[in-house]
């Protein structure tokens, strides 16, 4: 049985069992009525109504449809509902993925934006590096991330905000008194690095290959926190973009510069232009976006 209206006025009728009564809530004429309460007989192979005397009733096999057609039109009804509300971008769920510090920066402020206008939307969070993020979108791993790609025209991006290189020196160091750090000067210092794959790393060692020097790395990590805390210790010197040190204790980082020039890269939400995505995306991208730009001027206010 394919025609859920057949179905519509088989319980309507039912309700009040009253053709002339049935047909004037539906709408149509009584003999149309009459006519699809028929077709949807014949579709059956047996008899929903009879009349006893001047009074139309149920048959056995119609008391048995009846309770499972009108939980049937409920669903139906209540599916419609649903497909319009996650068409509007007002049900769903999205997967993002970003650095535990965009994450703890600008998404967790971002969603809570988010879910003041979308509460029924759910969102997971993918935490993992750079490259990882943007292998995640390329395959439909998540549905938006944080990222810097190398090829900005592979995927729609928003641009949210810049990160900067930024150095954080042990105490005595003698480029505390400078005002910024030239990746010039790294030249067999000791570093203290994220791992490959984390944006901050490929900033550091693209200027190092440009700047045609190479420091030595003491520490690979995960952790801004644990590259700070080697620092402050005296083991050497800590590299990490603005968006990767916020909410880092430790004296005031120097600017890198390479050329004179500070080191840059503009971070964006990304997502893959080939996949459908939500309807609700676009809201989203609107909270990140908003989010980045207040941050932005509390930095600079």
């Amino acid at each position: 049985m394919r025609d859920l209206r057949k179905l519509h006025f088989f319980v309507t009728v039912a309700e009040v069992m009253n053709l002339s009564r049935a047909a004037e809530a539906l709408n149509i004429s009584q003999s149309a009525l009459s006519r699809q309460i028929q077709a949807l007989e014949e579709e059956l192979g047996f008899a929903l109504f009879e009349r006893i005397g001047k009074r139309l009733a149920l048959t056995v096999e119609a008391e048995e449809m009846l309770p499972r057609a009108a939980e049937l039109l409920e669903r139906a009804a209540a599916l419609s509902l649903r497909a319009d509300a996650v068409a509007r971008g007002q049900i769903g769920h999205l997967r993002i993925g970003a650095t535990a510090q965009t994450i703890a920066s600008l998404i967790a402020p971002a969603l809570t934006l988010f879910r003041a206008s979308h509460p029924r939307v759910e969102v997971a969070l993918v935490e993992g590096p750079n490259r990882s993020l943007i292998e995640l979108v390329e395959r439909g791993g998540v549905h938006l991330a944080i990222a810097t790609p190398e090829d900005v025209g592979a995927f729609h991006t928003q641009p949210l905000f810049v990160a900067e290189l930024l150095a954080y020196l042990p105490p005595g160091d003698v480029g505390h008194a400078a005002e910024a750090l030239p990746v010039e000067s790294l030249a067999d210092a000791p570093v203290l690095l994220l791992r490959r794959g984390f944006m901050t790393r490929d900033l550091v060692d693209e200027s190092c290959r440009h700047a045609n020097v190479r420091p030595r790395i003491v520490l690979e990590s995960d952790s801004p926190h644990a590259l700070v805390a080697m620092v402050e210790a005296g083991h050497g010197i800590a590299m990490l973009s603005s968006s990767a040190a916020r909410g880092v204790r430790s004296s005031p980082p120097k600017r890198v510069t390479l050329g004179g020039q500070p080191v840059r890269r503009q971070v964006s939400a990304i997502w893959n232009r080939a996949r459908h995505h939500s309807a609700a995306l676009p809201a989203l991208v609107d909270c990140l976006q908003r989010t980045a730009q207040s941050d932005g001027d509390r930095r600079t206010s």
